[in-house]
């Protein structure tokens, strides 16, 4: 009785993990929760969605893991619950296709053929003994296409086959496969490859890419390789909009170039497993200042924002704060001025009117030469060695569909029998799909053995 139980209750279980319903929700599910991960900006910190979401949103948000959709647990256990019932219907249905597909298409009698969809019966009288039309029938037949398989003394006659894409049968586990090799490729390639970011000014070089978490820290990941931006260059459209970003990009291995290329959008650069889009740009705002000392020293500096720049053989450290292009019709820049130790003031300056800065008993000039901006180019990097993964199970599942849609299981039976003073034919076939343009076949045969009947 327990073993009974236990039996039905594995039953239940198989039925439940092989259920079409299961499979169909499923996928309406992924498909679901996919549009919400492409909608929603992705990999964003906390920080990002709490300011634009609200307290509300940010809490579904960060509970569900929806800054981070597709690597979420409860994405990836519909992935997997969806790879055991593709798994649990292949191993289930495998044994009935196993007997269908070696199921012999010969072991038919005569009734049996003459009870398929498509089928023509001839009664010649007096053509019992007429090996020569026996003989045309069956070279006709053999011209119809495929192989053509052959069984004798089939209730006192002779039974030919013709059978194709009898391997339609595997077309539907092809599909299975490669959805779990697609699976399997996407996973790999989330848990081993990377994503990131790079931003550089022109002629700057780096060796590393930053990824920032959630919570805002910032890793560092080595690339093996160093990069460098040779020139980036930027158009606008009258209205101000970018029209065209482009960075011409040189990869430096062991001090030598080996590779170069000038990116666009969606006209990536890849080097060892590791592709480079365009993705960015930054406009960084730059002066240009004069400085003179009381005791005669001069200099002209270029001073960009986000950086400091030194003034040699003075201690003096400047940076630039904020820049307008036009105060007054005249540019202006909020420029700092310091020590090394930190030590400083923040000064305006209008072009055409100097300032006076006093470190110590050094009285500096400063006037505003001119200013600009300065663009960086912001490259996204990733890495997904799972990427040719996936391309295998893509390829796979569209030769599967092409299978299971557009190659049909089509068999022509033709048997020969003898009595005593008749010649008995029949013209048999059957096709799984595509019965319109099997019909025409079929009707073709059909008529090519009446003619070969009339001339006898």
């Amino acid at each position: 009785m327990n073993s009974k139980k236990a039996e039905s209750k594995s039953n239940m279980i198989l039925n439940f993990f092989s259920s079409v319903k299961l499979a169909i929700t499923l996928f309406i599910l992924l498909a679901a929760t996919s549009i919400i991960g492409t909608v929603l900006p992705q990999g964003e910190t906390l920080q990002f969605y709490l300011e634009n979401f609200g307290p509300t949103y940010f809490k579904i948000i960060k509970s569900l893991q929806l800054y981070d959709t597709y690597h979420s647990w409860w994405y990836l256990s519909l992935l997997g619950l969806f790879s055991i019932n593709l798994i649990v219907c292949t191993i289930r249905r495998l044994p009935y296709t196993l007997r269908l597909y070696q199921k012999d298409a010969l072991d038919l009698s005569k009734d049996d053929i003459a009870r398929r969809p498509f089928k023509r019966i001839w009664n010649i009288k007096g053509k019992a003994d007429d090996t020569a039309l026996h003989q045309r029938l069956r070279s006709l037949f053999e011209k119809a296409g495929g192989k053509v398989k052959f069984r004798s003394n089939v209730q006192g006659g002779e039974l030919y086959l013709i059978e194709k894409g009898k391997w339609n049968y595997w077309g539907v586990y092809f599909i299975h496969v490669s959805i779990l090799i697609i699976f399997v490729g996407a996973i790999f390639g989330t848990f081993t490859g990377f994503k990131g970011r790079i931003m550089l000014l022109e002629g700057e070089t780096t060796n590393q890419v930053m990824r920032v978490d959630q919570a805002g820290n910032i890793e560092t990941i080595p690339l093996g390789f160093s990069i460098r931006c040779n020139k980036f260059r930027v158009e606008f459209y009258p209205s101000g909009a970018p029209k065209l970003f482009q960075s011409d990009l040189s990869i430096i291995k062991d001090g030598k170039e080996v590779k170069k290329k000038s990116i666009l959008v969606n006209d990536p650069l890849s080097y060892n497993g590791i592709t480079f889009y365009q993705s960015t740009y930054q406009a960084l705002p730059e002066v240009l200042v004069k400085i003179t000392a009381s005791n005669g020293k001069q200099e002209l500096l270029r001073i960009s924002a986000f950086e400091k720049t030194a003034w040699p053989g003075t201690g003096l450290m400047l940076g630039l704060i904020k820049f307008l292009p036009n105060v007054h019709g005249a540019p202006a820049a909020r420029i700092y001025i310091g020590d090394q130790a930190g030590n400083g003031d923040a000064l305006w300056l209008l072009k055409g009117h100097d300032k006076e800065y006093q470190a110590g008993h050094t009285t500096y000039r400063i006037s505003l030469v001119g200013g600009g901006e300065k663009y960086m180019t912001g490259l996204q990097v990733k890495k997904d060695p799972g990427v040719w993964i996936v391309w295998l199970g893509c390829t796979m599942l569209i030769l599967g569909f092409a299978v299971v849609f557009w190659v049909p299981h089509q068999r022509y039976w033709l048997w020969i029998g003898r009595g005593s003073s008749d010649l008995e034919i029949i013209l048999a076939g059957q096709t799984n799909k595509n019965k319109v343009s099997f019909e025409k076949h079929f009707r073709r045969l059909e008529a090519e053995i009446e003619n070969h009947i009339g001339d006898a």
